[in-house]
């Protein structure tokens, strides 16, 4: 029995904590999504926002972040990268690269572009903050542009 707790605790002791912010749907026809309600992102959790779209073509994506510094300090680092899945059966994929922000102390705009299509129909916005301090979410804004039936 001690060696099963200590099996728990150890697999806890490595799991990535996650909060989900929102959750925001793209509607058949449509290609677009903004979250303007503001999210203070610490370094203890990293903060996603899930998107489910009802595109039935392949897309390539835009995505574009206003971050600003937080009261309690800056952090030292924020990454934000971009996954996708087909169905909540499927593992995540990165889609391209973590974009990194060294903070500073003036509110910042990212602008990820993936110019290359896929078909996923599920989406996470991931945020996460290293070093102290707090970071603010201020906008995120998501859209996809459609090409083709898969």
């Amino acid at each position: 029995m001690k060696k099963l707790i200590f099996l728990v605790i150890l697999v806890l002791a490595f799991v990535t904590l996650e909060a989900q912010i929102a959750t925001k749907n793209i509607a058949t026809g449509k290609s677009q999504t903004e979250y303007t309600t503001d999210v203070t992102l610490t370094n203890a959790v990293a903060q996603y926002l899930y998107i489910i779209s009802k595109q039935h073509t392949y897309t390539a994506q835009c995505l574009v972040v206003q971050l600003d510094t937080g009261a309690a300090g800056n952090h030292t680092n924020v990454a934000l990268q971009l996954q996708g899945r087909y169905t909540t059966a499927d593992a995540w994929a990165n889609v391209g690269s973590a974009i990194n922000w060294k903070v500073t102390a003036a509110d910042t705009t990212i602008v990820y572009l993936n110019a290359t299509e896929n078909g996923y129909r599920q989406w996470k916005v991931l945020f996460t903050g290293t070093g102290t301090g707090t970071s603010t979410i201020d906008d995120i804004f998501f859209k996809q542009y459609l090409y083709g039936t898969p």
